[in-house]
């Protein structure tokens, strides 16, 4: 049971795709890493996780992590939608 997912990301074209995701019943976290709060949270949860470069997603069940999706290795956005979608069916 995915219970939430982090997303550290600036743009806002990119988070408007994560609309296509409304039938999963998580709850979604939004940091950007450009304001001054979600600067110090997107530097604790990336740096926490080894990541570098945004925008970087993480999926939680409660604390234990399910998924996570790293921009070094991957188009994140596209990806973390696909593997939501892919759990609904």
């Amino acid at each position: 049971m995915i219970t939430d997912i982090f997303i550290v990301c600036s743009d806002k074209e990119q988070l408007k795709k994560v609309e296509d995701t409304t039938k999963v019943t998580s709850t979604f976290h939004f940091i950007d890493p450009l304001s001054k709060k979600g600067k110090k949270e997107a530097w604790a949860l990336k740096s926490y996780w080894g990541a570098r470069l945004d925008p970087f997603a993480i999926v939680m069940d409660g604390d234990k992590p399910i998924k996570a999706f790293y921009s070094e290795s991957e188009n994140v956005i596209d990806n973390l939608i696909a593997y939501l979608n892919e759990g609904i069916n």
